[in-house]
């Protein structure tokens, strides 16, 4: 049941239609950005890259790195949403990577799990198929070999298919429902620092370099 709710959840991350940012963010976005020289566009990658990397993500993070960077209280404003909107993509493509890598990483488990039923069941039937008189020969002839089959005081033989084994994928370190945790806090976290950019503001917006 936990693997159906786990593969939901994966397939649910891939279809994930395109960001729905909030209403006219993108268009605030464009202007903004029509307005940052390259080396302002950079420090925003590098920022939102940063941001969404974080252990804790907060705005306040952008912010201070904006006013550290030299800009006015008004530009801090305007870089602060142009950062957290390029992270949020950044989260975004996380979620994707993430939820892709937990599917080839179960496909992997099911494969070995199959390998391992596969030589079992094999081991069982060739050992089945030796009689009473080889099993004593293989004995005497000092290769000693047990019986699997059911009878006297033997116990029949239990497959086991679900042993971790050396080729077993180690689960990643960022998973699934903590990706989507980021990309939700940080859609949130647009939205307010979208709140304090009214055309006034963003007219006081100068060009940055």
């Amino acid at each position: 049941m936990r693997g159906l709710v786990l593969l939901c959840c994966v397939l649910g991350a891939l279809a994930t239609p395109a960001l729905a940012y909030p209403s006219g963010a993108e268009g605030l976005e464009t202007r903004l950005m029509a307005k940052m020289g390259p080396g302002a566009k950079d420090w925003i990658l590098r920022q939102a890259g940063r941001i969404s990397s974080s252990r804790t993500i907060s705005d306040s993070a952008a912010r201070n790195a904006a006013l550290q960077y030299g800009a006015s209280e008004t530009e801090a404003d305007a870089l602060t949403f142009l950062v957290l909107m390029q992270a949020e993509r950044y989260a975004h493509d996380s979620v994707s990577n993430v939820a892709q890598t937990d599917m080839s990483e179960s496909a992997a488990r099911q494969d070995v799990r199959k390998a391992q039923q596969n030589s079992a069941i094999t081991n069982y039937a060739q050992q089945s198929q030796l009689s009473s008189g080889d099993q004593l020969a293989n004995s005497a002839n000092g290769s000693a070999s047990v019986s699997l089959l059911p009878g006297g005081n033997k116990k029949p033989l239990t497959l086991r298919t679900n042993a971790p084994t050396p080729d077993t994928p180690a689960p990643p370190g960022l998973n699934l429902q903590d990706a989507m945790d980021r990309e939700s806090q940080l859609e949130d976290l647009v939205g307010d620092a979208m709140k304090p950019i009214g055309p006034a503001q963003e007219s006081a917006v100068t060009a940055l370099p």
